[in-house]
């Protein structure tokens, strides 16, 4: 791998002139800067941006904190950041924190160590309050964490009172509510559940809900909850699940066991990943704007001394209708 040094004499100027250009290229003349950028793709060489911040009051790293990467919803979440954080000229920085406080504490010293330009948390770790401190714009996604971090969330109650309204709408009567395992203090998600609860006891319904632990959200294995729980709730017509995920495995256990799906049983997710359209019967659901919020997330970072971040954003959802209701 070539050196700075090299760098430097293939371009025919001095390393400190190769590295203002790296760190303060307004300082250098344009026909250098070409030189050095020439020397730069001739030679291959890659700065090493870590090592670059150091010497900086900021680098161009953005963190990004997810609780999953298996999740098909943060992979979704993962790959508009990054498109959006590179289109801005910046790096992703992937933190995964699977649910462990003490790994998300280690990536905020990680993260603050590196000078990052903001940190992006879409972790749904309980009390993570005292660990967030860093000299950077913090933004949360789906989570409300404190008065002093600016959270970004889908409108979530919204989303519950289209879902039951459209399965009143079908003629269902037995709903259910399916929850995806989070259910954590300050989650903008558990709107769901009480928007879905409000329109359904509005109608004089009274909603069925199914709950587990909240390691299913890291497996998205719920075969077994939704066959105990079909066992005893078996003339339920209508379910609304947390996310397209749970959706899809309770379209698939319904298959299986000879439950037509709309004909008996109207199913409708939440997210729009892209399995849900795929999926057959594909999936009803209501969408979060990812492509939206990533943008904002960004910009809000990369422009934030310019333009401060209000406490809270939320970003409006769409029922989308497909073949499962």
């Amino acid at each position: 791998m070539a050196t700075l040094k090299e760098v430097a004499d293939k371009a025919g100027v001095t390393v400190t002139t190769v590295s203002r250009m790296l760190n303060k290229p307004d300082m250098v003349h344009p026909s250098t800067i070409r030189r050095i950028q020439q020397a730069m793709r001739d030679l291959d060489y890659q700065p090493n941006e870590i090592a670059r911040s150091l010497s900086k009051k900021m680098s161009n790293f953005i963190g990004l904190i997810v609780p999953s990467a298996r999740n098909a919803f943060f992979a979704k979440v993962i790959e508009s950041m990054e498109r959006h954080i590179t289109a801005n000229g910046y790096k992703l920085l992937l933190c995964v924190s699977n649910h462990e406080r003490r790994k998300e504490i280690e990536y905020f010293s990680m993260l603050r160590a590196n000078k990052v330009a903001g940190v992006i948390i879409a972790s749904h770790t309980q009390d993570i309050t005292q660990s967030v401190s860093i000299d950077a714009p913090i933004i949360s996604i789906d989570r409300i964490i404190s008065p002093h971090i600016s959270a970004v969330c889908s409108d979530n109650f919204s989303g519950g009172r289209m879902a039951a309204e459209l399965l009143i709408s079908k003629g269902c009567k037995r709903i259910a509510y399916f929850n995806g395992g989070i259910t954590l203090k300050g989650m903008s998600a558990s709107l769901r559940q009480q928007g879905f609860e409000q329109a359904l006891r509005q109608q004089g319904i009274e909603p069925i809900i199914q709950s587990h632990r909240e390691d299913r959200f890291i497996s998205m294995k719920y075969q077994d909850i939704i066959a105990a729980f079909l066992e005893t709730h078996a003339d339920i017509d209508g379910a609304f699940c947390s996310n397209d995920i749970l959706a899809a495995e309770l379209i698939r256990y319904a298959t299986k066991n000879g439950i037509d799906v709309p004909g008996q049983l109207r199913v409708i997710g939440y997210d729009d990943i892209d399995l849900a359209e795929l999926y057959s019967p594909s999936i009803t659901t209501i969408r979060q704007s990812v492509e939206d919020i990533s943008h904002f997330v960004v910009e809000s970072i990369v422009h934030f001394e310019d333009r401060p971040m209000p406490s809270q954003t939320i970003f409006p959802v769409q029922l989308i209708e497909r073949e499962s209701t």
